[in-house]
């Protein structure tokens, strides 16, 4: 198969010269006919219409019939978000859940589609079985031409009837004996009726060219279907008027001759030996001993053949198997019985007959006999299954090899267990043939409870949905009763429309241990009261425990209790204390970092964090203030990998245009390394690209380096062009002395001159400076309104000077013996300079995803104004919950790897939120937020599954130790539910 991938921008629609086109997360307005598999993507004239987004949609059931669903199990599919979708034309849906059709089919005259309503990406169904089978189905599905090279096999007199692409018009027929016929192609299809010559026929049709082969086959030798039964009129279904033919077998004759024979040749050979003669045969005698041994080969050749003689016989052993399950009424059974009376009566001569009864389990009622009449069956049978292959299994040993049998099923055919298809290929084997006689369905009203959908694993508190399927054969009014652990917790009356229903319930377990729930539903004249109730099992492994990381423990102290309240327990730890690495972290469920500045975090602590979401499945949320988001310097860190927001801030037309000078040491001392692989001038060149990324266009931007003397690498200019701003920084090289003061004089000079509203300079040093008069210096600097920010690096800088520098220059000032810190340190300042970032403002906040789980039940009209926000930037495919008044981000969601995090860009505390500390679902909110973010359940060291096959319950247990290896030979204990 050949695999071509395409940009969408290349991509015109229609086929584009291909036979299946897959478009995966792509938005079109028209693709036009063709066939087409279309993954999270609906062009505008593809009759499917998107209504949303739903979270973690729950597989109900799926088409099993569908050619596309063959052989799949979908059972342990997890799909983390999916598109709520209604079609608009006719389809079919081959897998539904709880938010609707999750794959769909169309079928229109110019264009086939399959249509996958999630992204594969937040699912792990590429990781299952059912996968690569999906596909491949669909591509025969589809009927792409290049898909159907493999020989095909037609009997003689039967169409060929071959798909070809769609711009096709004709193709080109070849026939066995040479023959080249021109065939139209319509709609997609080439249609050729002479197939009367025996042979292999060529079809070539564009870049296809096909194969088939055409033969006397006789399809009727293969078929396993079981013939219907005709009414017992005239000749009786249970016996023919003229005798049966049946075949014996002959080869155990021509062995037992084969026997005989060697024993005679074994006589005449002693005979021979004892008269001492040993030449070549020339006696009668030897002679004969010479044909016996050719005729001895010519029997064991023919035993071996198995030739069977066929011999005529006019008795015929029928067995009735009676479905007496309890999804057939009595009515029905009453019809059975008299069909099988009926036919009994037109038996011939020596014919037998038997009765056998099923249901979950077959029993002899009456074994094969030539009496006149069958009686009813007296045997019971348990009613709750209805297993097909049981019941011709029973048939079959009731009958005597070597006859003529035949096995009469009377049922509904609503087989639920074993496997009626085996039964029937091993009753062909045995030469017994199968008559179906459907059995009428009598009931005018059945409701069945197909299952209770519950998730395997919650949190202590954590609500959760309980998803009650069930069928109705009619639209009926019905009560629903729901129990928990025997404790009846309700009853509500529902509507039941014909087909299958859902019914949603919200619930919270405040206890571990296993939790086992069970649902019924009561109609009035349902008349099969077992298949009503259905029963689940949640298993509550304890309170979620969360790390909230903040540098005010009393500020803490409120989203700390709000999260207590809602059983979460909470671990208040400040900056410095956050675990170090991934061992620490993993035994919480979620971290919360709220107003932590990115400078108390070392880098691989930031890394560990992000690997703590993306690889182990933790939760993340990052609440703001005064040193969170950009302003705590996180831009381009492994934190705002792992966050669904990105640090920079789009251009406002309020915000105040900036010019800001990039002061940095390049003394010899800065080529200095503490890790012998990066020097501090190669962290202070990164530092300063990541600054000059962070402005934007109304921005300018110079760079000096200074040691004894200054040098404008890069003059003050429109931060525009970047380009060669970069390319200035990387060319700074270290060497020389430390003299500050002459390049602090010409950053004034020149800034004093920009027309830029604010005006800053970034001052960095690690060294003892020649002194100067800073203090005038910076009096009129600050006069001017121009601001200094000094940061000093390591023990051997002049931090006093340094700091008062800052203090003078009316600016901040940063002191660092970490210098993985220094490009934080410059970003960090840069967004405090420009103050685009932090917006303190009131504001009341804009939900645009209500029905998320994170806002769900909370009335949002009573939420108070909020006084101030980091200004942030969404990522693409991040979910926004809430907007602020200037349309930033206030809550953003989305899932990084196995885990999810959250962004709130307002605080949590008795500053911006002082307002929300006293609102009624100030608790529930923060709680909902976090339990979204949580793990949804660690890796123990063993995962159960249980398969049901043939009525028949197995349990796997998969063991698995510290290192990740199967655990062999362990003593497993397994409880069960009943």
């Amino acid at each position: 198969m050949a695999f071509e991938v395409r940009a969408p921008t290349g991509y015109q629609g229609r086929m584009g010269g291909c036979d299946v086109v897959v478009l995966d997360n792509v938005s079109l307005t028209r693709v036009g006919p063709g066939r087409f598999v279309l993954v999270n993507s609906a062009p505008g004239d593809v009759p499917l219409e998107l209504l949303g987004r739903a979270d973690r949609p729950v597989i109900l059931d799926w088409d099993r019939d569908h050619p596309i669903m063959r052989h799949v199990d979908l059972s342990k599919v997890a799909v983390e978000d999916a598109a709520r979708m209604r079609p608009l034309a006719a389809g079919k849906a081959l897998v539904e859940s709880s938010a609707g059709p999750l794959l769909y089919t169309l079928e229109e005259s110019r264009r086939k589609a399959l249509f996958i309503g999630f992204d594969l990406f937040k699912s792990d169904f590429p990781l299952h079985v059912a996968f690569p089978l999906i596909l491949s189905n669909a591509l025969r599905w589809l009927h792409p031409a290049e898909l159907e090279q493999a020989s095909l096999e037609l009997p003689s007199g039967q169409p060929i009837v071959l798909p070809v692409e769609h711009d096709v018009a004709t193709a080109t027929v070849t026939t066995p004996s040479g023959r080249r016929v021109e065939v139209p192609a319509i709609r997609g299809v080439v249609t050729f009726a002479d197939t009367d010559e025996i042979g292999v026929y060529r079809i070539a049709a564009g870049r296809a060219d096909m194969r088939v082969a055409v033969n006397l086959m006789n399809t009727s030798e293969s078929d396993l279907t079981p013939r219907p039964l005709p009414a017992p009129t005239g000749a009786a279904a249970a016996s023919d008027a003229t005798p049966v033919s049946v075949e014996r077998e002959l080869w155990p004759l021509f062995l037992g001759l084969a026997a005989l024979l060697l024993v005679l040749e074994g006589v005449l050979y002693w005979r021979r030996q004892s008269a001492g003669r040993l030449a070549a045969p020339s006696g009668l005698g030897d002679r004969w001993a010479l044909a016996l041994r050719g005729a001895l080969v010519v029997v064991l050749l023919l035993a071996l053949a198995r030739p069977t003689l066929p011999r005529w016989v006019d008795r015929l052993n029928v067995v009735f198997l009676l479905d007496e399950s309890d999804s057939v009424s009595l009515a029905a059974r009453e019809a059975a019985y008299r069909f099988v009376s009926d036919a009994v009566k037109e038996k011939k001569g020596r014919d037998r007959t038997g009765l056998i009864v099923f249901g979950q389990e077959p029993l002899v009622d009456q074994g094969l006999s030539e009496r006149a009449a069958l009686e009813r069956p007296k045997v019971q049978v348990p009613g709750r299954a209805t297993n097909l292959f049981e019941a011709i299994e029973l048939g079959l040993a009731s009958v005597p090899p070597g006859e003529a049998n035949r096995l009469v099923l009377l049922t509904d055919g609503r087989q639920n267990a074993g496997n009626a298809l085996a039964a029937a290929q091993a009753a062909k084997d045995a030469g017994t043939d199968i008559y179906y006689v459907p059995t009428p369905i009598t009931f005018t009203q059945e409701v069945v409870v197909e299952s209770l959908v519950l998730p395997e694993e919650v949190k202590f508190g954590e609500p959760f949905q309980a998803k009650v399927v069930a069928w109705s054969e009619k639209e009926t009014p019905g009560r629903l009763s729901l129990y928990r652990n025997g404790e009846f917790l309700g009853a509500q009356v529902v509507r039941l429309s014909a087909g299958k229903n859902v019914f949603t319930y919200r619930q919270a377990l405040e206890k571990s241990g296993i939790h086992v729930f069970q649902v019924g539903i009561e109609v009035d004249g349902d008349t099969i009261e077992d298949n009503n109730r259905a029963i689940g099992t949640v298993v509550v492994r304890g309170r979620p425990a969360v790390l909230l990381a903040d540098k005010d423990r009393e500020q803490a102290a409120s989203l700390a209790g709000a999260l207590r309240s809602q059983n979460i327990d909470v671990t208040v730890v400040e900056p410095d204390r956050i675990p170090p690495d991934l061992g620490g972290l993993q035994r919480f469920d979620g971290v919360i970092l709220a107003n932590v500045s990115s400078l108390k975090l070392t880098k691989p602590q930031m890394a560990s964090i992000r690997d703590y979401v993306r690889d182990y499945g933790g939760g993340l949320i990052m609440v703001g203030g005064e040193e969170s988001f950009g302003l705590g310097g996180y831009y381009r860190t492994p934190v705002e990998e792992a966050l669904p927001v990105t640090m920079e801030v789009k251009q406002k037309i309020e915000v105040p245009s900036l010019a800001v000078v990039l002061a940095m040491d390049r003394s010899g001392s800065m080529a200095m390394s503490t890790d012998e692989k990066v020097t501090k001038l190669d962290l202070a060149k990164e530092a300063a690209h990541l600054a000059v990324d962070l402005l934007d266009d109304r921005n300018e931007v110079g760079v000096m380096s200074w040691d004894t003397e200054f040098i404008w690498d890069a003059a003050v200019g429109s931060a525009k062009n970047k380009a060669p701003i970069h390319r200035a920084i990387a060319s700074i090289r270290a060497g020389g002395g430390t003299d500050g003061y002459p390049a602090l004089k010409e950053a004034y000079r020149v800034l004093f001159d920009r027309p830029a509203v604010l005006k800053h300079v970034i001052f960095l040093s690690d060294g003892q400076m020649t002194r100067g008069d800073f203090q005038g210096l910076l009096s009129r600097m600050a006069k001017d309104k121009i601001t200094v920010s000094t940061v000093a690096i390591g023990t051997d800088s002049d931090v006093q000077l340094m700091k008062d520098i800052a203090k003078w220059g009316k600016g901040r000032f940063y002191y660092t013996e970490d210098q993985q810190t220094l490009p934080r340190i410059f970003t960090l300042e840069t967004q405090l300079a420009s103050k685009a970032a932090l917006i303190e403002q009131p504001f009341r906040p804009a939900v645009t995803a209500p029905g998320h789980d994170a806002l769900q039940d909370i009335d949002w009209k009573t939420a108070p104004p909020l006084g101030g926000y980091v200004a942030t930037t969404m990522k693409n495919n991040a979910e926004l919950l809430m907007l602020t008044h200037q349309e930033d981000p206030l809550l953003a969601t989305w899932r990084y790897g196995l885990g999810r995090t959250a962004a709130f860009t307002s605080d949590a505390r008795a500053k911006w939120g002082v307002l929300w500390l006293r609102w009624r679902d100030f608790n529930k909110f923060w709680a909902q937020l976090v339990r979204w973010t949580l793990r949804s359940g660690t890796r123990g060291d063993t995962v159960a599954s249980v398969t049901r096959t043939d009525g028949m319950g197995e349990v796997t247990i998969e063991a698995i130790d510290g290192k990740g290896e199967f655990i062999n030979f362990l003593d497993a204990e397994v409880g069960v539910i009943t």
